[in-house]
């Protein structure tokens, strides 16, 4: 049995929740279907703000459970590739940083495609006020006002009525102090606000959160909405897309049942699944697909352009004096009383990890090295631009090894994150046969580029050199998994086994005609079909230098 609609998304994650929340406003009010693969989470336990980094790590509801192949430069590690399943997708499980990106990267995407709706400027607006009832960002400035001398967002940068609350806490916690005034010492410019098109420099970046609460995709879009003409469909998973000739007219799930589109398909279902099922449906490398007995729809480099950003995490072991986020869980009666508090959008737990100290940099080093040099013409003259990031350094406090143990009970710790942007190791996601719960084959070839490499040591030279600076150094008892110096030697040594994946991209990558790699047009049409579009992080024409989802 079947149904009709008018319009189908495919994948109620960052993007899909909110295509479908717009398609059914429209004045039109047209029928929409979303289908999700998982399922509603209901309640907030799982939207704590506090509990925020190690979400990804700890659900495994949450997730796909998908890795790599074995990777060479890492002894052969597989690489877990976190990806959020159910309603909200990856905002679920995501560290809710809202940062929008570098003016510079948004306008070269811009030039890529020939299609000005792709600068910045437009991009900025479409998040303060899409459409007359679509305005994206809700932000809240909470802070008293000694903190105003670290943050002071803009007024005509962000949008302050729209349905995703992003907050600066109320207070800025003491460590993410140490850490503005520690970069400052090293010579960071303080960035008062990042989201104004140049990120460059040390800030505090905003979260998708309020009152101690995540926001998602889902809670933003989906709940509580008045559309009786959407229809959310979860615990589908959808499996291939049906084709008259060349138009797209429906989609088949897992049990056989078809969902037919009168007008589009939309699939967002992220950079992995969205090539998995244009994969299965005959949208891809002709080669590849008839290697498995799959009919060619269209012969496209689908899957054949994975981008990633290599990320590292070190972690270090602090003295008691630098944190009070542990001392709730050294008193049960606290803890109890603050998780009471929370569920009324009040007490401590609102503001553990509201504010995440975050440096956007740039290296003279990188500019000048061999590595840069080799780099298409193009590539270089985008990183010559003034806004755009070479590396990112975050600070925040997932996870501590498991083996670890604190030798004073009541000492901390903190976690930089250190990501190597503008990768130019190019990856695959192609099919292990045409079974469609098979997990697809997932080669991301994380550093294989030297200049990946360089950009990975130097930005992690310049954490060191931030950890080292007065206002961090008189804290730090010891490295718990962090190199001691910054040779190459120790940074590779100690550093290979954890580096990890940040968020894969351009997998279905837009484009000219004449550009080999581009699946879709300005668009998002997916070339030589009808009614079929993709829109999520598979389509931008390079990785992003952001965080994905407040840019998607």
């Amino acid at each position: 049995m079947s149904q009709t609609f008018d319009f189908v998304v495919v994948g109620a994650g960052t993007a899909g929740a909110i295509l479908a929340n717009r398609l059914a406003s429209n004045s039109s009010r047209p029928t929409v279907a979303l289908l999700e693969t998982g399922s509603k989470q209901d309640g907030d336990s799982l939207r704590h703000t506090y509990d925020r980094f190690a979400t990804a790590f700890t659900r495994p509801t949450l997730d796909y459970g998908y890795a790599s192949t074995p990777q060479s430069l890492f002894g052969g590690r597989e690489i877990a590739q976190f990806r959020g399943r159910g309603l909200g997708g990856s905002t679920q499980t995501n560290f809710q940083l809202w940062s929008l990106g570098a003016r510079d990267e948004f306008d070269a995407w811009a030039e890529a495609v020939q299609d000005d709706e792709w600068k910045f400027r437009s991009i900025l607006e479409s998040v303060k006020k899409a459409w007359t009832m679509s305005i994206i960002e809700k932000l809240h400035v909470d802070l008293p006002d000694e903190w105003t001398k670290y943050v002071k967002p803009s007024e005509d940068a962000h949008g302050f009525s729209g349905e995703v609350d992003v907050s600066i806490g109320g207070v800025v916690e003491l460590e993410a102090q140490y850490m503005i005034e520690a970069g400052i010492e090293s010579g960071y410019p303080l960035n008062l606000d990042q989201n104004d098109g140049d990120p460059i420099g040390i800030g505090l970046t905003p979260a998708t959160t309020k009152n101690g609460l995540r926001t998602t995709s889902a809670s933003a879009y989906l709940d509580n909405k008045d559309l009786p003409n959407l229809t959310i469909i979860t615990n589908t998973q959808v499996v291939k897309v049906l084709f008259d000739g060349n138009k797209a007219i429906g989609v088949k799930d897992i049990h056989g049942q078809t969902i037919m589109a009168s007008k589009e398909i939309i699939i967002s279902a992220g950079a992995i699944d969205s090539a998995k099922l244009l994969l299965l449906s005959g949208v891809g490398p002709a080669k590849d697909l008839q290697s498995l007995g799959i009919k060619v729809k269209a012969d496209l480099p689908v899957g054949k352009n994975l981008m990633d950003h290599p990320c590292v995490p070190l972690t270090y072991h602090m003295r008691h004096e630098f944190s009070r986020r542990l001392e709730l869980s050294h008193d049960s009666n606290a803890m109890e009383k603050a998780l009471h508090e929370l569920e009324h959008g009040k007490g401590p737990l609102t503001q553990y990890y509201s504010t995440t100290p975050t440096a956007y940099l740039r290296s003279r080093t990188i500019l000048d090295s061999d590595e840069f040099k080799k780099l298409p013409i193009s590539t270089q003259l985008l990183l010559k631009k003034p806004t755009v990031p070479m590396f990112e350094l975050a600070i925040a406090g997932p996870l501590l090894p498991p083996s670890y143990e604190f030798e004073d009970p009541e000492d901390s710790f903190f976690n930089f994150f250190v990501v190597a942007m503008n990768a130019q190791s190019r990856g695959t996601i192609t099919l292990a046969d045409t079974d469609p719960l098979e997990k697809p084959i997932i080669d991301p070839q994380y550093l294989e580029h030297a200049y990946d490499r360089l950009v990975l040591k130097n930005a992690i030279r310049e954490a060191l050199k931030w950890v080292h600076a007065p206002s961090l150094k008189a804290f730090i008892k010891h490295a718990i998994l962090a190199p001691t110096t910054g040779s190459d030697e120790d940074i590779e040594a100690r550093c290979s086994h954890i580096v990890h994946r940040c968020l894969e991209s351009c997998t279905v990558r837009m484009g000219l005609a004449d550009d080999p790699l581009a699946c879709l047009d300005h668009d998002l049409k997916v070339r030589g079909l009808e009614g079929l579009r993709v829109a999520d992080l598979s389509v931008p024409p390079e990785l992003p230098r952001y965080v994905f989802h407040s840019g998607i």
